[in-house]
């Protein structure tokens, strides 16, 4: 019996050559094929005509040409990218030629022995999950093939360059002087960055793991503390004002301050938002995800907008930005995006806006976080990827949700949301969150607090009773404390 396809938080993906093979790939292909030309399918936009883009992973470019054959025999005029590009490049033609959707082939930051394929809809972002249930209700429906189409293989890259390019001020970039470090980890963005700013200008960036690698250079391709050794190494040889880095497809980033510290998104959101707000470039309010910090709480109150809590995701924001709620947004995965471009996050346009505000600022990268601290306090933040057995974490959780504890690391716990996983709240000053991953047997543990003691308290507690609960402790150490 064939198995059905099951969409995660942002599109199926797979490990090559067990989960994913040409034949699988097929299937997912041939139902977002089905849902894309369907009579049930009342998504505006023309369907004739898919663009479809891929990443710099293992079998990617040969993915996406198998991809589109199956398209064009379909009857569709694919447009197929001649080189690697962000995701968020799809969704951009998808809006800017007014189209019913678009693929991208990725694993966005998943290990490099994954793939996958994600489904851009017509408002240029990625699909709901609503859209994705009807594209697996799809699979193994028989579809003719039909004259009439073809694979185009163009340069969606360039005008894609060119639209970031007019969202950002890139005079005052260029003037700043500023020294940048962009890490693309051997992803999509690539060089784009730097190609965007162009030379001869004041501002020098210098471009790192740029060049096409499918294993990343055996690094995992997600722009958090563990994975930008090599941003850290050349941060501590060179002196840089800001290094940035972004993921395997290019819609994430990361950041640095010139000492190597990571900057969490958490306070890149903030910044932006800021700086944005007071140009008056965001209509709306401000949306941040469950497992974002309190900082974006208390910069919304200051700026005196509205602030939205969603569900773990992206999607989630962009159906706020869609709505006209909100103007810009994050996640704690490093996933921001502003309204005035497009729903989606975008790695690239993220680092832009935050060197335009650095630049527009007339203080440097540091000063700019001292005064995020004075004027909102400072918050500590860690997180953890436990994996275990899926029936231990989930009657973990469970066990969370029936009986929540009164105390943690010492910290008394004013309250329990459950709105994606299980927060306990920790008056004001704090959370803890715990939340299962939707694509693999991991939970992840979410910790803030304005002590980072507690922080690494909460976190060692947690950890320390997972394994106790996969152990087969009787009693959790977590009701005690």
């Amino acid at each position: 019996m064939t198995s059905p396809i099951v969409f995660g938080t942002d599109g199926w993906r797979g490990r090559i050559g067990r989960d994913l093979t040409f034949d699988s790939l097929t299937r997912v292909v041939d139902a977002v094929a089905s849902w894309h030309a369907s009579p049930a399918n009342v998504d505006p936009g023309d369907a004739s005509v898919v663009p479809l883009v891929h990443d710099t992973r293992f079998l990617s470019r040969e993915l996406a040409a198998e991809s589109a054959t199956l398209l064009a025999r379909r009857g569709f005029r694919v447009l197929l990218t001649d080189r690697p590009v962000p995701t968020p490049c799809a969704s951009w033609h998808v809006k800017a030629r007014a189209l019913r959707g678009g693929v991208a082939i990725t694993a966005s930051h998943n290990p490099p022995e994954w793939n996958g394929v994600k489904y851009k809809s017509w408002f240029g972002g990625s699909a709901t999950a609503e859209t994705y249930a009807s594209i697996a209700a799809c699979a193994d429906r028989p579809i003719p093939d039909r004259s009439g189409g073809t694979v185009e293989k163009v340069d969606l890259l360039s005008p894609y360059a060119d639209a970031i390019a007019a969202c950002v001020d890139l005079d005052a970039i260029r003037r700043s002087g500023l020294r940048v470090l962009w890490d693309s980890m051997h992803g999509a963005s690539g060089d784009l960055l730097a190609r965007i700013l162009g030379d001869g200008h004041a501002t020098r960036v210098t471009t790192i793991r740029s060049e096409v690698n499918p294993s990343f250079g055996g690094v995992h391709p997600e722009p958090i503390p563990e994975h930008l050794g090599a941003s850290v190494t050349r941060l501590a040889a060179e002196p840089f004002d800001i290094a940035l880095a972004s993921d395997g497809d290019g819609d994430r980033l990361g950041v640095l301050a010139p000492d190597g510290t990571f900057v969490t998104p958490h306070r890149v959101l903030a910044l932006l938002a800021e700086g944005l707000a007071r140009r008056g470039r965001i209509a709306g309010g401000i949306a941040k995800t469950f497992s974002t910090s309190l900082l974006v709480d208390r910069v919304a109150d200051r700026l005196g907008v509205p602030l939205h809590v969603t569900p773990i995701g992206f999607k989630w924001i962009a159906e706020k930005m869609l709505s006209g709620e909100v103007g810009i947004g994050g996640e704690e995965s490093g996933g921001l995006g502003v309204s005035f471009f497009l729903p989606e996050r975008d790695g690239v346009l993220s680092g832009l806006l935050l060197l335009e505000a650095v630049a527009r600022s007339g203080a440097s990268f540091r000063d700019l976080l001292a005064r995020q601290d004075r004027e909102h306090g400072s918050f500590s933040y860690g997180r953890r990827d436990v994996r275990l057995p899926m029936p231990v974490l989930r009657s973990f959780v469970d066990g969370l949700t029936a009986a929540p504890p009164s105390r943690r690391a010492g910290v008394a716990v004013t309250g329990v949301e459950t709105m994606d996983g299980v927060k306990l709240l920790l008056g004001g000053r704090g959370w803890l969150l715990h939340r299962l991953s939707g694509t693999e047997p991991i939970l992840r543990v979410y910790a803030e607090h304005e002590d980072a003691a507690v922080v690494e308290k909460l976190l060692a507690e947690t950890i320390e009773a997972l394994e106790g609960a996969a152990k087969g402790t009787p009693s959790s150490p977590l009701q005690a404390r």
